[in-house]
């Protein structure tokens, strides 16, 4: 009877570590898929790609419109 009381104990023990480690495993790799896409959006914030519509023309004057938008937001902060 002991020895079939400590089996059981043992086979839970072991469905115990199997849960944590799977809720373990389940963390890390929200925790990764989070660094990644924080990593993709960085790299995609820092400029338009060449070409892109929105792409910043230096060489091109302000327009009118622009320029008291432009006002307009440094008002703002």
């Amino acid at each position: 009877m002991a020895f079939s009381g400590a089996r059981r104990v043992r086979r839970a023990a072991r469905a115990l570590a199997a849960c944590v480690w799977q809720c373990l495993v389940a963390a890390g790799a929200v925790q990764i898929a989070g660094e990644a896409a924080r990593a993709r959006a960085a790299r995609l914030l820092q400029a338009p790609p060449p070409g892109h519509p929105e792409r910043l023309r230096p060489d091109l004057p302000l327009t009118p419109l622009e320029r008291t938008l432009l006002r307009e937001l440094d008002l703002a902060d």
